[in-house]
């Protein structure tokens, strides 16, 4: 859709600018050339081992040309690379015809470099566009930034102004919103200038949602309840000594939090940074789903040790085996699952945006640890999303009477208030019913 206002936009030449992460500057390249095949110049800078430096100069080149030649040109650049002096100083230095910020959620930090480059180019483009699956994943505070980037008239363009109308903040702790008020005005304006797109009107196939529960046993339950109780987990009988102890210890509630998942999934880092493993359930019960298929399969996991797992079967089974990481990116140049990968490991933070997973219907979630509803929806629509020719099955591994349940119900509660505010209706006092009980 943003392609086809492009069109529109730039028919009698132009120039647009578009921001994104840089998994997704091969997105865009590759859906140009199938949407739009020789109506825009498409300038994508999305090679690592060039500079900003030379960046920026192929932006002056391909400028130059265009308006030598009346033709529409498409700046694609990351996020990343956009806030480097020289080519800030150069997407600054112009006036565009349209700026889009695609997974926009990247600009929610009001205080960001980032979010303060996509406020100075909103006096610099005529048509401002923000595209994301994830416009307010924690709470209204979210939409402030990308909204002062469309339209400042909404919200404002300070943030103390917006917090001092929509929020009562906390009076000992600066930033800490206590409550969100003027809900109902806020979701109003919010609603103004925003169009979804709903799953009603994607001709997708079906999606189903298989839970699978595992149980811990033996040492690894043992090790559970102690670090659950004790915030202390002794790991005895480890190698050939069996007086040898260690510890993992959890030093806080943040770590014991994190202690508590990787003990969920099967393993715990000790006092000495030492990876033990203490359960092979949800290993088991991942190599048994990945034995009943031979098609190519999506591993979703959130610790490094868990795609180490998923390595491990992939070895077991003769299956190829890649990973989205932020140490891999096994990928095609256009940001999709590769033809010689059976088994692609996903680390939860690197696997939800911009990449397209659809040669896979089916998806294994073993660990989702700390990510957001709005990001663990992204995650899922990698595979779940147009271009997606085939019924889809996500298969979620559930530890019982673990932390595994506590984070399931959490997200959901939580993105039953995200909703409530969103799309406030005619019950304002349930909403902030639910408000005030969640925060």
């Amino acid at each position: 859709m943003a392609i086809e206002v492009l069109r529109k936009d730039l028919s009698s030449g132009g120039f647009a600018i578009i921001l994104c992460p840089a998994t997704v500057v091969g997105v865009w390249r590759g859906e140009c050339r199938k949407h739009a095949a020789g109506v825009f110049e498409v300038l994508a800078l999305d090679k690592k081992t060039m500079n900003s430096k030379r960046k920026a100069e192929l932006i002056a080149e391909n400028v130059a040309y265009c308006r030598m030649h009346r033709r529409a040109l498409l700046v694609i650049v990351n996020y990343e690379s956009a806030i480097t002096p020289a080519i800030s100083e150069k997407i600054l230095g112009m006036h565009w015809d349209v700026a889009i910020c695609d997974e926009s959620q990247r600009i929610k930090g009001h205080g960001s470099i980032t979010s303060k480059l996509a406020q100075k180019l909103h006096y610099l483009a005529k048509r401002r566009i923000c595209l994301t699956g994830t416009p307010m994943d924690n709470d209204p505070g979210d939409a402030f930034a990308q909204y002062r980037f469309l339209n400042p008239a909404l919200f404002g363009r300070y943030w103390t102004h917006f917090t001092r109308h929509y929020a009562v903040m906390n009076k000992h702790i600066p930033q800490k919103v206590d409550k969100w008020i003027n809900t109902e005005e806020f979701s109003q304006k919010y609603k103004s200038i925003r169009y979804r797109i709903t799953k009603d009107v994607l001709d997708l196939p079906e999606c189903q949602h298989v839970r699978r529960e595992v149980s811990l046993t033996g040492e690894g339950l043992r090790l559970y309840r102690q670090m659950r109780s004790e915030m202390l987990a002794e790991i005895s009988q480890l190698g050939d000594d069996p007086e040898t102890i260690k510890r993992a210890v959890a030093a806080n509630g943040a770590v014991r939090y994190l202690r508590l998942l990787q003990l969920a999934q099967g393993y715990v880092k000790t006092e000495e940074q030492e990876l033990v493993s203490t359960d092979s359930c949800k290993k088991r019960l991942l190599l048994e789903l990945l034995e009943q298929t031979d098609e190519p399969v999506c591993v979703y996991g959130y610790f490094t040790p868990d795609l180490a797992s998923v390595r491990e079967c992939a070895a077991l089974l003769g299956r190829r085996y890649g990973e989205v990481s932020g140490r891999r990116k096994d990928l095609t140049p256009e940001s999709k699952y590769p033809g010689d990968v059976d088994i692609l490991g996903v680390q939860c933070s690197s696997g939800g945006t911009g990449i397209d997973l659809t040669r896979s219907r089916i998806g294994i979630i073993m660990n989702t640890g700390l990510i957001s509803p709005g990001n663990y929806d992204q995650m899922l629509a990698r595979q779940y999303r147009p271009g997606q020719d085939k019924n889809v099955v996500f298969y979620h591994l559930i530890t019982k009477g673990t932390i595994d349940e506590n984070v399931e119900k959490s997200r959901q509660k939580k993105r039953d208030v995200i909703d409530a505010i969103v799309n406030w209706v005619s019950e304002p006092d349930k909403v902030n019913a639910e408000m005030d009980e969640f925060f």
